[in-house]
C-alpha cells in the first residue's frame, strides 16, 4: 500500500470539501432560503444536495477517489461511494466548525 498517495487523496478531498461547503452555503444563503427559518426540511434538503453532489463529483473525477493509485484493489463503485461519504463528512465537519466560529 502506498500511504503517501492515500494521504494525498485525503488532503485533496479536504480541499474540495472546503470549496463545496462554500458553494452549498452560498446557494442556501440566498434570499429565498433566508426567508425560511432554518428548519428540518431545509437542513434535510441541504444534506441531500451535498450527498448527491459528492457522489456525482467523486464518480466523474478519478483523482477524488480515496483508494485510486494506493495499491488497494477495490471496485470503482465502492471506492466512489466511500469517497463521497468521506467528502460529505468533511463538509459537515467544516460546516459545524464555521458555525461555531460565527457563534464565538
Amino acid at each position: 500500500m502506498k500511504g503517501e498517495i492515500l494521504l494525498l487523496n485525503i488532503v485533496n478531498l479536504f480541499i474540495i470539501s472546503i470549496v463545496l461547503n462554500a458553494a452549498v452555503t452560498a446557494v442556501f444563503s440566498m434570499s429565498v432560503f433566508k426567508k425560511m427559518s432554518t428548519s428540518r426540511p431545509v437542513e434535510a434538503s441541504r444534506d441531500v444536495v451535498v450527498i448527491l453532489l459528492t457522489l456525482f463529483i467523486c464518480y466523474k473525477i478519478d483523482v477524488l477517489r480515496i483508494f485510486k493509485g494506493t495499491g488497494i484493489n477495490m471496485p470503482m463503485l465502492l471506492d466512489t461511494i466511500l469517497s463521497a461519504l468521506v467528502l460529505t463528512s468533511m463538509i459537515n465537519f467544516i460546516r459545524q466548525l464555521m458555525s461555531r466560529m460565527k457563534q464565538e
